[in-house]
Formats: structure tokens, sequence, C-alpha cells
């Protein structure tokens, strides 16, 4: 059987076994081929068949077109049985290019055509002869078999055309190429497989939970409906009623400044509006008799504004807080004595609008809040 009958049959073989699963031969990619195989000479050339080694290295200009350099050794001997050139063994170097076209290179399984040119150098070490060199004209083909992105299988073979004398070489190598960089393809979007709807009786489906009056109890369990806003309930929806405490604060003398006992007592108050954030309240400021009525007006004035500017500090809504001065015209004490005229430099306190759930007790001024008063009262005055 002559080499090109080999050749046909190699190919042929290599073909047949492609398959059409996924594939990886990227465009733009560097590639590297470490190879070996068998190379057939030409009946004319009196040298046996040897084992070859070479590399090849390539770019893949496209998916499809791809470029490649290589280079090959093999050791040979002459297959003579007589003569001086029996038994003699000869280097063989060749190297060349081709170009490659691959087939199908979405698939897994990657076939492709190869044309290329090359030479090949022979010496004869032993007998000193001048190095033979040859050009070759070489196609063929192969399979490159991808088990990753970057890795594949490979097999190639290759009809190498000489001229003057006439040359009839055949080549086939098996190798692995590695794939460096190039344009990795766009995974396919995940389809979602529509689940079947489920299927719902009527009576089975659970009637939405409402609460009318938003006070967290559901209508259907809700045995006080419509509640006021703000309110605090019970499990039931009813109201629970509060006991709320307004206790009155004093001033020192003859100025709108808070003592420690007296902001202690507005932060009682503050706490109510935390508890009850619909409430409105009304800061009533007054003063006792020394000085002009108009004057204590003012003051009275400034007294309710110094308390309801320390509310909203702490936060309480403005739209909820009104001030008011009323001067010297609501004595609680005696203003004939410094104990007495401390009770009246004061700022009380009352709800304003419906107080139908809370129990309101208005008190007077803690002892402290008394004692701070009329000490720094009298301080100052000296």
């Amino acid at each position: 059987m002559n080499s090109r009958i080999k050749a046909g049959l190699l190919g042929a073989s290599l073909l047949s076994i492609a398959t059409t699963t996924h594939a990886q031969n990227r465009p733009e990619a560097w590639t590297l081929t470490p190879y070996v195989g068998g190379y057939l000479f030409d009946s004319e050339q009196d040298l046996k068949k040897a084992p070859v080694f070479g590399l090849r290295a390539g770019y893949n200009f496209n998916a499809h077109l791809g470029a490649e350099l290589f280079g090959s050794y093999l050791l040979t001997e002459s297959d003579r049985n007589s003569g001086p050139d029996a038994n003699v063994e000869r280097d063989v170097y060749r190297f060349g290019g081709n170009l490659l076209y691959h087939f199908q290179p979405t698939k897994k399984l990657v076939p492709f055509a190869a044309l290329g040119y090359g030479r090949y150098n022979i010496t004869v070490p032993d007998l000193n002869r001048p190095k033979t060199n040859k050009s070759l004209v070489e196609y063929g083909g192969g399979l490159k078999y991808f088990v990753s992105d970057d890795f594949a299988l490979r097999a190639d073979i290759r009809h190498a055309i000489g001229f003057s004398p006439s040359i009839d070489n055949v080549e086939y190598t098996f190798g692995v190429t590695w794939q460096i960089a190039g344009v990795r393809p766009v995974p396919p979007p995940i389809t979602k497989i529509a689940e079947a709807e489920p299927v719902v009786c009527a009576a089975c489906v659970v009637p939405p939970r409402i609460d009318s009056d938003g006070d967290g109890v559901e209508d259907a369990l809700d045995k006080c409906p419509n509640t006021p806003k703000g309110l605090k309930v019970d499990s039931d929806g009813c109201v629970i009623t509060q006991t709320i405490v307004l206790r009155a604060i004093n001033f020192i003398y003859d100025t709108a400044t808070l003592t420690e006992p007296s902001k202690a007592s507005i932060d009682e108050v503050y706490a109510v509006f935390q508890s009850q954030p619909n409430l409105k309240l009304e800061v009533g400021g007054h003063t006792d008799s020394k000085g002009s009525d108009a004057y204590n007006l003012k003051l009275s004035q400034r007294r309710a504004d110094a308390v309801k500017a320390y509310l909203l500090s702490k936060g309480a809504a403005a739209g909820n807080i009104s001030a008011k001065g009323f001067g010297e015209s609501r004595p609680i004490s005696s203003n004939d004595s410094p104990e007495g005229r401390a009770d009246n430099r004061r700022v009380e306190f009352r709800l304003v609008g419906d107080t139908e759930y809370l129990k309101v007790y208005n008190e007077e001024s803690s002892r402290e809040s008394k004692k701070a008063a009329l000490e720094a009262g009298e301080k100052r005055r000296k």
C-alpha cells in the first residue's frame, strides 16, 4: 500500500468520529501544540519510516481561520541492505507553516483542513556528507477534541509533496493543544422551566386580614371598632384608659431659665407624648407680682416659650404644643412671702381637646423644683 492510500484511509478514519457536541475553538486565541507521530518516506528516497517529534505554535484569526508555524525532528536510516548507505542514520529537521480552516468551530469536536509550505534538512553525520535541503508543499487536516475551554486533544495528517526530484511523503501525529487568551463565548441564557400553576380551591383561600381602624387588631377580632388613631388598645381592640400626671414647674426670680429639677418634670410630660402622640398640650407661663403687669406678661410668655422649646428639642411635634403667657393674673399662693412668690413663678400644663380615654391629674410643682427656684431667686435678689 503506497503512502497516498495510507493518508486517505487515516484521514477518513479521523473525520468519521466527528460529533456535534459543544465546542471551544476560540477566535483571537494563541495556541501551542507539542506532538509525536510517524513519518513515511517516498520509496524513491530509500529512507525508513521513523517516529517524529515536534511543536506547533499558532493564532486563530477568527473561529474558522488560523495559522501555525511548526518545527519537528526525526531520526531515520537508509532502507538499503547493502552498499555504503546501508543502515546509516540520518537526522531530519522539518519546519514551515500551515493555514488552518476549522469546520463547525462551535462544537466540542472540531475537524479542520490544512494547507502549507515547508522545508526539510537531511544530514548524515557518519558519512560527513553535505546537508540536503528540500522545499515541500503539504496539505491535510485533522481533529481537535476539547476536553475543557483551554485544552484539546489533537490528531493531524499531512501529505507532503516535493518537486525535482519528486517527493511523496506522509506524516501522522497526535498531540495536545493549549488555547491562550482569545474571545471566550458568551454563555447562553438560562431558560427557566415554567412551573405549573398551583390548583387553589375556593374553600382553602384564606381571606385577607383587615384592620379598618388601624389599631393593630383585625376587624374579625375587634370588639371596639373605629378606635381613634394613636390610642393604646388591648387584645380585643378596646382603648386602655391611661392615667397622666401633668406636674407644674418653677422658675428662678426674674428669669425664664429652667432648673435641673424642672427639666426632670418636663421629661415626664414628654413621656406622655411618646405614649399618646396625638395629644394637644397648652403650656401656660406665670409670674409673681413683682414688676409691672406688662413686664410680667412678657416674662410669663418667655417662660412658656422656654418650656415649649425644651419639649421640641426632645422630639415633640411643634403642631401639638401651644405656649401662652398669663403674667401675674393667676397666682396660686400669696405674693407676700418668698415661698409664695416662688409658687407663682411657674409653668403649668393643660391638655386641649378630647381626653375621653385619659385620666389627667394636674399637680403642683415638686418640692425640688420649688426649692431650686426659691434658693436661686433669693440669691439673685441679693
